[in-house]
């Protein structure tokens, strides 16, 4: 097994995993807000999915957090400025063209799903071209 030196940094994360992490912080969101939303269901009576499936997208922030942390420099900020206006900007779009019928849980699940995997793409090419990772 060959070891990176401790002064070497390691190389940026690629898409593929980076991608395949925002899908399963998003999933395990969605799951604790499903199971949540159930718990305020079950004793008010109320419809299931009236709660704001965007909250589902949440871990992925902390994601894209560990991510961040790991470079430095200025570069990085103007990377993820770019990569949260277009994340939320075609989120924000997903959400007002889908049906008004469908419920809040649902359409803001996609929106933020939506979000989540525009950034990843703009972060991953950002840092790669611009990207200054921190050495230990």
């Amino acid at each position: 097994m060959v070891q990176a030196r401790p002064d070497e940094p390691k190389a940026p994360m690629a898409m593929g995993p980076l991608v395949g992490t925002a899908l399963a912080y998003f999933v395990m969101g969605a799951v604790v807000l499903a199971v949540i939303d159930l718990l305020f269901v079950i004793p008010s009576g109320r419809p299931f999915g009236e709660t704001s499936g965007w909250i589902a997208a949440l871990p992925t922030v902390w994601a894209y957090t560990e991510q961040f942390r790991r470079y430095s420099g200025a570069a990085r900020w103007g990377v993820m400025l770019a990569g949260v206006v277009l994340g939320l900007g075609s989120g924000l779009a997903v959400g007002i063209l889908l049906p008004p019928t469908w419920p809040p849980m649902l359409t803001g699940g996609l929106a933020g799903l939506t979000a989540a995997l525009v950034y990843a793409p703009l972060w991953s090419a950002g840092v790669r071209a611009f990207g200054e990772e921190r050495v230990a």
